[in-house]
């Protein structure tokens, strides 16, 4: 019977088996190669930001790194770190960047959607070292951005040193920059399935990138198989509760959430992009734009500070998502670190510092989510994790990998369903806004999309 088969298929696809062959040696050799070098970036930069600047346990208790240390020492150093490393970025930009602007996935998208060069070494390079004094000295962002700028720039050279050999073309390169994606996801936050299907959603805000499958794939798993090697495979966030299960109350509650959630996404959304304009379209001088989003991140973490005792609002904010499902905080600390740190991502990102709006919708959700569950429920755990699919949903229109996040990174499927709830909801209700300039309505057909807007 299997002979058969073979021979049936031989005859229908008489080519089928070397295409097939072709197709995969090319792939498995780029997006294997480019899954392993951004694994390695990734844990270069997960070190430094996050051991050495700010501590395995920055904003809470653990291992504490030198920036922290010098937080403690001084009540002017909660405003003059933050300060000092967005500033620094700027300078650092201003000095050697071709197009400081942009960086992060919208960078990625911009040369994915209008068929660009790709991401070039020495840009990569200046806003990955941008990243760091950002993030490492207390900027509110999230460490995907510049993982991600690391794939696109592994992809890139791919693909600018294998063309001839393996007869590459522009819509390879478009491919390997969501290779780059993926790969860059699944390692920082330990997520192979989320940066698979973030790769694929987050170019359209209501399509995918179908072709980008099989190598996302094979980057997401390399990448994450080489970052686990060394920093271990456990899940980013875990419960402290054993509480697991849910009821049709919930799932109820869930979506009463996901339309809280929408409307908050509208808001930060609009927020972000307000700052953004005033700080970089009013013709500012480039480096006053770095000195008002620095003093005013400063500010905020100088408040926090003083109101609360710690480094809050410091980095990307791991803690205080684990704290969030634990239920460790307040209805009063909830209530106000979500306002605080919406306005220092707005003016951390806004001002041109460079780092990730991925993760800061995610701490956003899992406080609105255990703020929710603290008021209603009395069980934050279920809407924290709810509240964190449906905040990436809304802001950033990648339902499936918003959802994907919350199993990949707790190491549980149980709140899943009622995840999946809160995320259709929230991106329904948000609408076709989101934190990225870069998206696209939906995917126009090869090669007509090199010069559409993203209508039809």
């Amino acid at each position: 019977m299997v002979r058969k088969y073979a021979r049936f298929m031989s005859r229908l696809y008489p080519d089928a088996s070397g295409h097939f062959r072709e197709y995969s040696r090319k792939w498995l050799l780029l997006a294997g190669f480019v899954g392993l070098v951004t694994g390695l970036l990734t844990i270069l930069l997960d070190v430094v930001v996050r051991v050495l600047f700010l501590g395995n346990g920055f904003g809470g208790p653990g291992f504490t790194g030198f920036v922290i240390r010098i937080y403690d020492t001084t009540p002017a150093a909660s405003f003059l770190l933050p300060f000092v490393g967005i500033v620094a970025a700027g300078l650092l930009l201003r000095q050697f960047a071709a197009a400081p602007n942009i960086s992060g996935t919208d960078e990625l998208l911009s040369h994915y959607h209008n068929y660009g060069e790709g991401v070039h070494a020495k840009e990569g390079a200046v806003k990955y070292l941008g990243a760091v004094l950002t993030i490492g000295f207390g900027g509110s962002a999230g460490l995907e951005g510049p993982s991600i700028s690391a794939g696109g720039v592994v992809g890139s050279w791919a693909w600018r040193h294998m063309s001839r050999r393996l007869s590459l073309t522009k819509e390879d390169l478009r491919i390997l920059l969501l290779t780059g994606a993926s790969a860059g996801i699944a390692a920082i936050f330990k997520a192979p399935l989320t940066g698979i299907v973030f790769a694929l959603e987050v170019p359209y805000k209501d399509d995918i990138a179908r072709k980008a499958f099989l190598p996302a794939i094979v980057s997401g798993v390399a990448s994450y198989v080489t970052f686990a090697s060394v920093e271990g495979s456990s899940p980013l966030f875990s419960f402290a509760s054993a509480s697991t299960g849910f009821t049709l109350g919930d799932v109820l509650l869930s979506a009463v959430l996901g339309v809280v959630i929408g409307v908050l996404a509208v808001v930060f959304s609009t927020l972000y992009r307000q700052v953004r304009r005033r700080l970089q379209g009013n013709r500012l001088p480039f480096l006053l734009r770095f000195v008002i989003g620095g003093s005013a991140v400063g500010a905020i973490a100088l408040l926090v500070r003083i109101a609360y005792g710690g480094a809050y609002t410091f980095g990307p904010g791991y803690y205080v998502i684990q704290q969030g499902l634990s239920g460790g905080f307040t209805v009063e600390f909830l209530a106000a670190m979500l306002v605080l740190r919406v306005i220092a991502t707005a003016f951390t990102l806004g001002s041109g510092g460079i780092g990730g709006i991925f993760f800061p919708l995610v701490v956003f959700g899992s406080l609105a989510g255990s703020l929710f569950g603290l008021l209603i429920h009395g069980d934050v755990a279920i809407f924290a994790s709810v509240g964190i699919a449906a905040f990436m949903s809304a802001g950033y229109k990648t339902p499936l990998a918003a959802v994907t996040f919350v199993g990949d990174t707790t190491g549980s499927v149980s709140f899943l369903i009622p995840a999946m709830i809160g995320s259709a909801v929230a991106y329904l209700v948000s609408g076709d806004s989101s934190v990225s300039n870069e998206q696209r309505l939906w995917a126009a057909p090869f090669p007509a999309e090199a010069g559409s807007n993203g209508q039809r």
